[in-house]
């Protein structure tokens, strides 16, 4: 199976998910990220945990989005899109490590981060969302995929951006 992150497109946006890494760390220098394989397909993006105990923190689902704050507040109606198959695999590791399941949006333009606490340790949702099934691109090169999406208030996340 040829993976969409091996093509120009998919690499671009790896480099998106990793300067969003990077922001990250350098805001709060306590934690560190450590990525999934990114040859193979994971369930999610990666984990945090706290540098000084070596402590895991929270497992962790990372878009990046070519959008401005306001435009995902005016045009998208404050609303992440994530696939609610991606939302079911992040609660179930969640539920597995005994860790919250976080989903980061990072927001190029803005090269701000919004970050919205989806499950508590348990696996348990700690936010009201909805799901429709929609029809979107299948790979960030393109297609489309009808299924059912989660579409996440980000009214209440928590805004990471450099002064």
């Amino acid at each position: 199976m040829s993976l969409a992150i091996n093509t120009p497109r998919g690499q671009e946006a790896l480099k998106h998910e990793r300067d969003c890494i990077s922001l990250y760390r350098s805001l709060h220098p306590d934690y560190s990220f450590i990525e999934t394989n990114k040859d193979k397909p994971a369930a999610i993006d990666g984990v945090l945990y706290m540098k000084k105990s070596d402590c895991l923190q929270a497992v962790v689902e990372i878009k990046c989005r070519n959008m401005t704050h306001e435009q995902l507040f005016s045009d998208y109606g404050g609303e992440w899109l994530v696939a609610k198959a991606k939302i079911e695999k992040g609660r179930m590791i969640s539920h597995l490590l005994c860790v919250p399941f976080v989903g980061m949006l990072y927001l190029i333009p803005d090269k701000t981060i919004l970050t919205i606490r989806i499950t508590d340790s348990t696996g348990q949702y700690c936010i009201d969302f909805d799901v429709r099934e929609t029809t979107t691109k299948a790979t960030i090169n393109g297609g489309s995929i009808k299924q059912p999406n989660a579409f996440i208030p980000m009214d209440k996340a928590k805004e990471h951006k450099c002064a």
